[in-house]
């Protein structure tokens, strides 16, 4: 009896940090595989209790037959988890754990300045790509498969040499991408030939906030999941391989109101103009790339699509609008995957080519 109640002491503690593991260290090659030894010591540890119960001793045929099913699930569900402990896969919103394995795993390189870019330099004319996480690459394995990167690739094979340098941040909003711009060039002396600058459906959020408006974000698990949920890579990954739809209304309602108030959209509109206004200035080419959610072009356009588009032409700025370029292809071949509505590779190929359109080579 002391045997079996050791080795079950043994077996929860074990199981409690290899839930608690993950809630701290959801990725890196230290603790994955620290987590896979724990597991392996649950099997082992599982199997001579197993053993000590239900085959030393004498047991209804029952109560065994059902133990021995129920070890089985026991032991299938150990082996999955370690499985999907190596199973990276990207989010919309950097929160799930396959999400963080596919951080640590894809999101290189990182220069010296933090940007997902190799080192900056100007030994040829630059073009500047700037933006949030669709110029950053969320969702793309590869940089080789960015669109500024495309651009890059695509120049080179005419001959027309020019540095591409990416500055794309994730979560950034209109103002957090000039600063950043300027930031950039000031720390650097670079000054760019182009400007690309891509907008997407979020940059008006902080403008949005600082005028009243207010936006939660909570995405947690269902509370009865919540608790194994965030600890197993298993169950986490399943639960967030299906769309939450509750979290795109709530967010869609909140860049509604945005949208359509007069007072807001001025605020933003004069944000955008600080890069009109800049290249105007240094005669540097301004292209703006806008994104719609990927997932419905339709309700994009009539939310903000069409009122970006039209301030930046009233103001002589090429635009490059993406709806009108992908509306014709089919959802599930725009965006990464049903949790990362981010452009696929095929979007990004897209986009890259109607740039190479757009530029003034001269």
């Amino acid at each position: 009896m002391k045997k079996i109640s050791f080795k079950s002491l043994i077996i929860i503690v074990l199981l409690i940090m290899v839930i608690i593991l993950p809630l701290f260290y959801p990725s890196g090659v230290t603790p994955i595989y620290f987590r896979l030894f724990l597991l392996f010591l649950i099997l082992i540890n599982s199997l001579k209790l197993f053993k000590i119960v239900f085959i030393d001793t004498k047991v209804n045929r029952i109560i065994s037959n059902s133990a021995t099913i129920l070890f089985s699930i026991f032991v299938i569900f150990l082996l999955l988890e370690a499985i999907f402990m190596f199973i990276p896969r990207s989010h919309a919103i950097d929160f799930t754990l396959a999400s963080k394995l596919w951080y640590q795993k894809y999101w290189k390189p990182i220069n010296s300045l933090g940007f997902r870019d190799k080192e900056p330099d100007n030994k040829n004319p630059v073009i500047l790509f700037v933006g949030d996480s669709y110029t950053a690459g969320m969702g793309l394995k590869s940089i080789d498969d960015r669109f500024s990167n495309i651009v890059g690739r695509e120049l080179n094979k005419k001959g027309r040499n020019y540095t591409i340098i990416n500055i794309g941040k994730l979560g950034a909003d209109t103002i957090d991408e000039y600063k950043v711009m300027r930031n950039f060039l000031y720390m650097t002396r670079i000054k760019p030939e182009k400007i690309i600058l891509q907008y997407s459906a979020n940059d008006i959020e902080n403008v949005a906030m600082e005028n009243g408006l207010t936006f939660v974000f909570h995405p947690l698990m269902n509370k009865y999941l919540s608790a194994i949920g965030s600890g197993s890579y298993l169950i986490n990954y399943i639960y967030w391989s299906f769309p939450r739809g509750y979290l795109v209304e709530s967010y869609a309602n909140f860049l509604i109101q945005a949208y359509k108030n007069d007072g807001i959209l001025s605020k933003q509109k004069g944000n955008l103009g600080l890069f009109v206004n800049y290249a105007n200035k240094n005669s540097i080419q301004l292209i703006v790339v806008i994104f719609p959610f990927l997932g419905n072009v339709e309700m994009s356009d009539s939310i903000y699509v069409n009122d970006i588009v039209n301030f930046f032409r009233m103001n002589k700025v090429c635009v490059i609008n993406v709806s009108a370029l992908v509306k014709d292809i089919p959802v599930s071949e725009r965006i990464v995957n049903l949790n990362d509505a981010h452009a696929s590779k095929l979007v990004n190929r897209i986009v890259a080519q109607e740039i190479l359109r757009k530029l003034v080579i001269k």
